[in-house]
């Protein structure tokens, strides 16, 4: 993965692609991106006004975060960007 000219939008893309492929806690989601929990809520919310059907579903005394649409991002796209050293679009 080359490194995006915008840090956050990256890490805002790795959350799509890691809670895409399975629901995972903020908790989880901090660690996978190297960023506190705190931002993982403010990248979510963000993402959520972007049109992001990401949903917060719990299970025992944990909630979970999965992605039910991609909203504005195309997903191959995103996943190529994030995997290439070529721009995607």
């Amino acid at each position: 993965m080359h490194g995006m000219a915008n840090p956050k939008l990256e890490k805002s893309l790795r959350l799509l692609v890691a809670i895409e492929r399975n629901p995972q806690s903020s908790v989880a989601l901090a660690e996978t991106l190297g960023v506190s929990r705190p931002t993982v809520v403010r990248l979510v919310e963000e993402l959520r006004e972007l049109g992001c059907q990401i949903v917060a579903v719990r299970d025992g005394m944990e909630w979970f975060y999965e992605l039910h649409d991609w909203g504005v991002f195309a997903p191959a796209r995103v996943r190529k960007l994030l995997t290439s050293k070529e721009p995607a679009w």
